[in-house]
């Protein structure tokens, strides 16, 4: 395993994955994946089964959702802020978040360990974000809170009259502190 490609968080079991990205004049080639170097760092077992692919407009922002499944998750075309919360109750940095920009300007994907808050912003015209999932979703699985959380205070790169949430997103009220 190179440990160059993947880095730590300030949250522990949340990595940023940085693989090389191979260009010329047809495009670029890069790993999103790699199931062992993966496993190694987390020392765990990562076998997806399921994969999902999203594309949504400028100012769509998704989450927080909490899934008691991991999920590897990368932006495969625009730009988007990728935030992560630590809602596991035993963790030393509960409430606490990570935010990181990626896609077509930071090619990285972010490992998100279960338990912990996955929400996404579109920072481009559009993106398409992909994840693979250790479990199948299912509803009433994962748990919601409210993005604009203000025990958490997550800093959004868009003011908030440009957000576009789903009802669903909206309707979330549950404080993170209720996961204490």
């Amino acid at each position: 395993m190179n440990d160059d490609f993947i880095k730590e968080t300030e949250i522990e079991g949340v990595l940023i994955i940085s693989r090389p990205v191979f260009s010329d004049d047809r495009g670029f080639f890069r790993e999103t994946y790699r199931r062992g170097d993966l496993e190694e760092k987390t020392g765990k077992s990562f076998i997806p089964t399921q994969a999902n692919h999203s594309r949504s407009e400028k100012g769509s922002l998704r989450g927080i959702h909490i899934a008691p499944w991991d999920k590897l998750v990368t932006a495969v075309s625009g730009k988007v802020q990728q935030v992560v919360v630590d809602l596991r109750k035993d963790s030393p940095t509960f409430g606490k978040y990570v935010s990181v920009d990626m896609g077509e300007e930071n090619w990285v994907s972010v490992f998100i360990p279960a338990g912990c808050g996955n929400s996404f912003l579109v920072l481009s015209e559009q993106a398409d974000y992909t994840y693979l999932a250790t479990d199948y979703w299912e509803a009433g699985k994962e748990k919601s809170i409210i993005y604009n959380d203000p025990k958490i205070g997550i800093s959004w790169e868009l003011p908030n009259e440009e957000l576009l949430l789903s009802d669903k997103d909206l309707e979330n009220s549950a404080s993170f502190i209720k996961f204490r």
